[in-house]
C-alpha cells in the first residue's frame, strides 16, 4: 500500500495538512499534481483556463513545490491527465489510498466520489479555508448574507482559527507507478501556453509563483515594510508596490494557508497594534472565507445563469451586436480608457485591481448587456490568483444572482478612475497612446462619438455611456 498525496490548490509544504494526514496512515508516499486535461480545452463560454501568465505563474508554483518536496526526500510526479482515469489506472496495478485537499468545487466533488466508487479510499483533509468543517458557527442554513456570516464567524471574539502545523512531518518515499502511455508532462505544457511570456517587473504584479517567494513576500508586507499599515486606505488604489497585500495568488494556489496569513496578521498586531487597517485585511479573508463555504453549500447552482437568485431570466442572446462587443473586451478595444487599460492590464500581467475588477464585471453586465458567466470564465483563464469560490461568487453579485442580490451593482468607469487614479498614472501606464492628453482630455474620451475616433490612434467607444457618468466630482 502506498499513499498519493493529490496536490491541487495548496502547493506548498509548510503548514501542509496533507503531508501530516500522510505521515499518520504511516505508508510511503508518491506526492502528485495532475493538470485537469479539461483545463487546455475551451468550455462552454468558450475559453479554457490557462492563460500564458496563469500558466507561467503555475510552472513557478511547481516547480517551488517539486524543490521543497525533493529536500524531503520525495520526488513530484506532475502530469496532464483526468485524475480520476489516472488514480483509477495507479490502483489497479498497486492498491494506494489518496490524501487530497477537501472540494471546492463540484467538479472536484464529482471527481473524488468517482475515485470512491472505484474502490480507492480517499482522505480529504481541510486545508483551504479558516474554518473547519466539523465546527462551523451557523447551524442548518447557512447564512444568506456575507453580514449574517459575520457577525455569526465573529461572535465570542472569534472566529477561532487553528495555529499552523509548522514545519512538514518526516516521510517515506515510494516509487510512483508508471503512468500510462501517452501521457503528458505538466512542464512542456504549460511552457508552451506561457508562449515565451516573461514577467516585467515594472508592472505592478510582479511576484513569482511559489511558496518561497510568498513567504518572502509576506514577511516584507507586514513587517519589514508594513505596508498593511495603509490598508484600508490605499486597497482600492490602481499602482505601486505596497497599496494591496498581493496575496491572492499565493492563497489561490496554496503557495500560503490562509490560517498562515491570518495568524501572521494577529503577530503583526501583537507587534503593532490592531487597527482599522489589519482588521480590514482580515475582514478581507472573511470574504474569501464567505464565497468558499457558499459554493460549498450551493455547488452547481453558483454557476447558473440565475445564480442564487429566483429571478426568472434567460441569458442575453450573443447575437451579432454581442459578439462585436464581446470581441472588444477580449481584446481591450472597447475606447473606453479606462476598461481598456484595466483590461490591458490583465492580459499582460494576469492581474488587476479589486477595484479594477469591480468596474469590469460591472461594464460587462450592466452596459455591454453581456452574461456573467463569459466575464467569470475569462477571468478565470487570465487572472493568476483566480479563485473559483471568489470570483464567480463575486461575479454573480455584480450581475444581480448572487448573496444579497438587489439587481446587480454598476459602477460607473469614469467616476471610478477620475477618484481612484488621481493623477491618471494608471491610464498613461496602460495606454500610452494617451500620454500627451490631459487628465480632462482623457475623461472626455469615454464620451467621443465614432465620427471623432480618428483624431487619435485609438478607437471610439463600442458603447455610449449615460451623460450622468459625466459627473466625477
Amino acid at each position: 500500500m502506498i499513499t498519493v498525496v493529490w496536490f491541487r490548490q495548496d502547493l506548498r509544504v509548510h503548514d501542509q495538512p496533507l503531508l501530516h494526514r500522510a505521515a499518520a496512515l504511516g505508508a510511503p508516499v508518491v506526492p502528485l499534481y495532475v493538470l485537469p486535461a479539461h483545463w487546455t480545452v475551451p468550455g462552454p463560454e468558450g475559453e479554457d483556463r490557462l492563460g500564458a501568465p496563469k500558466s507561467a505563474f503555475l510552472e513557478e508554483c511547481l516547480a517551488g513545490l517539486s524543490l521543497s518536496l525533493e529536500a524531503l526526500g520525495l520526488a513530484l510526479v506532475t502530469v496532464v491527465a483526468s485524475p480520476v482515469t489516472l488514480l483509477d489506472d495507479w490502483h489497479q496495478r498497486e492498491p494506494l489510498q489518496v490524501v487530497t485537499a477537501e472540494a471546492d468545487a463540484p467538479e472536484e466533488a464529482q471527481a473524488i466520489a468517482s475515485l470512491r466508487a472505484r474502490g480507492l479510499t480517499v482522505h480529504e483533509v481541510g486545508s483551504r479555508t479558516l474554518l473547519a468543517a466539523t465546527a462551523l458557527p451557523w447551524q442548518g442554513t447557512f447564512p444568506a448574507t456575507f453580514s449574517r456570516f459575520r457577525r455569526q464567524v465573529e461572535r465570542h471574539s472569534g472566529p477561532f482559527v487553528d495555529r499552523p502545523e509548522g514545519e512538514p512531518p518526516a516521510l517515506g518515499s515510494a516509487l510512483a507507478p508508471p503512468v500510462p502511455a501517452g501521457t503528458k508532462g505538466v512542464a512542456p505544457v504549460l511552457a508552451q501556453r506561457r508562449a515565451g511570456w516573461q514577467r516585467c517587473d515594472k508592472d505592478y504584479f510582479s511576484l513569482p509563483g511559489g511558496e518561497q517567494s510568498a513567504r518572502q513576500w509576506l514577511q516584507r508586507y507586514l513587517f519589514d515594510a508594513r505596508h498593511i499599515a495603509h490598508y484600508k486606505q490605499t486597497r482600492n488604489q490602481l499602482i505601486g508596490e505596497g497599496y494591496s497585500s498581493r496575496l491572492s495568488a499565493a492563497l489561490a494556489w496554496g503557495c500560503l494557508s490562509v490560517r498562515q496569513i491570518w495568524h501572521a496578521i494577529l503577530e503583526y498586531e501583537q507587534h503593532y497594534g490592531a487597527n482599522s487597517h489589519s482588521y480590514w485585511l482580515r475582514f478581507e479573508l472573511l470574504w474569501r472565507e464567505f464565497f468558499h463555504w457558499s459554493l460549498r453549500e450551493h455547488g452547481v447552482q453558483s454557476f447558473c445563469f440565475t445564480g442564487l437568485s429566483d429571478r426568472q431570466a434567460e441569458p442575453p442572446c450573443l447575437d451579432s451586436l454581442a459578439q462585436r462587443r464581446w470581441l472588444a473586451w477580449q481584446s481591450a478595444t472597447t475606447g473606453l480608457p479606462f476598461i481598456d487599460a484595466s483590461l490591458r492590464e490583465l492580459l499582460a500581467t494576469g492581474y488587476v485591481s479589486n477595484r479594477g475588477r469591480q468596474v469590469l464585471a460591472s461594464f460587462l453586465v450592466q452596459d455591454l448587456g453581456l452574461d456573467w458567466r463569459l466575464g467569470a470564465r475569462w477571468f478565470e483563464r487570465h487572472l493568476v490568483d483566480h479563485d473559483v469560490a471568489s470570483n464567480w461568487g463575486n461575479w454573480a453579485y455584480i450581475a444581480g444572482y448572487g448573496h444579497d442580490a438587489r439587481g446587480g451593482r454598476r459602477f460607473s468607469p469614469t467616476r471610478e478612475w477620475w477618484r481612484h487614479d488621481p493623477d491618471a498614472s494608471y491610464l498613461y501606464y496602460w495606454l500610452p497612446e494617451l500620454a500627451g492628453l490631459s487628465r480632462a482630455a482623457c475623461l472626455e474620451c469615454h464620451f467621443r462619438s465614432v465620427d471623432q475616433y480618428h483624431e487619435l490612434a485609438y478607437p471610439a467607444p463600442v458603447i455610449s455611456l449615460p451623460d450622468s457618468d459625466r459627473v466625477v466630482s
